[in-house]
């Protein structure tokens, strides 16, 4: 009965962690677009006009601090025009100088407490870019909301386990129904059932068993389980029968394993 679940937790985790692993991939085309922009602000990091240009003109890009390979600050200087929108207060091109003055790898951070900014930063050429999340992700056409590899993991390996469980569950399932047949207790087995036969139960079901898959008429089967000791046109066999299904799957949580061939008789599945 658990199987479906199985299939449907497998199909679940493994979409999710196709979902953020693509979502993960969202910030590589975060880092293309802000290393695309890094060159072509460094092309023309000696025309103000033109770095101011290219920030007026990506409603993602708020600002941009460039350095020199000697650590002086070239862009925002001092005296060069710039609009509102792209001034950087003395204090933060101090900060930004400061968190570039070592050695550092290209990285994303936030640079406001909310979240709504966005920092990237590389050392060559040695420039740091202020985005807008919001205007980034609707750009790029993905959300940067970080999601850690562990959790893509273990959504991962959730998903394969469900599914080897729900390939495991098949294949016991099918040795659940098998049918096995204990002379010696007088019972019959299916898999972890296992239930007690009256003496006629077990005629009935050896003798279908000996016919297995093939129909069995009702004349044979009361020879087989009631000699010629019955009424014509009794109902003994039809309820007999319903009873035995009852007994080996009494949760009907297994498939069937005796069929009703209307009119003729009955037939022992494989």
């Amino acid at each position: 009965m658990l199987r479906p679940w199985f299939l449907l937790i497998g199909l679940t985790s493994l979409v999710g962690a196709g979902y953020l692993w693509v979502t993960g991939d969202a910030w590589k085309l975060a880092t293309l677009k802000s290393s695309a922009d890094v060159h072509s602000i460094h092309e023309v990091q000696n025309q103000p006009d033109r770095i101011g240009f290219l920030l007026s003109k990506d409603p993602a890009l708020l600002k941009a601090v460039a350095w020199s390979e000697a650590g002086s600050v070239l862009y925002p200087g001092p005296g060069i025009y710039a609009p509102t929108r792209f001034d950087l207060s003395v204090e933060d091109l101090e900060d930004l100088t400061r968190l570039t003055s070592g050695d550092f790898y290209a990285n994303w951070s936030n640079y406001d407490r909310d979240g709504k900014q966005l920092l990237y930063c590389q050392p060559a050429p040695r420039m740091c870019l202020i985005y807008a999340r919001i205007e980034l992700q609707n750009a790029l056409g993905v959300s940067l909301n970080g999601v850690s590899r562990g959790v893509i993991g273990l959504l991962a390996t959730a998903g394969v386990l469900s599914f080897l469980l729900f390939l495991r569950r098949g294949t016991s399932a099918k040795h659940d129904d098998q049918l096995i047949l204990l002379p010696e207790q007088h019972s019959a087995r299916r898999g972890t059932l296992e239930v007690a036969l009256t003496p006629r139960d077990f005629r009935l079901l050896e003798f279908l068993q000996t016919r297995q898959g093939k129909v069995v008429t009702k004349d044979e089967l009361y020879d087989a389980g009631w000699g010629r000791n019955f009424m014509p046109n009794s109902r003994a066999l039809d309820q007999h029968m319903i009873n035995l299904r009852k007994k080996l799957d009494p949760d009907k949580s297994r498939s069937p394993v005796i069929e009703t061939v209307r009119g003729v008789g009955y037939r022992l599945l494989e």
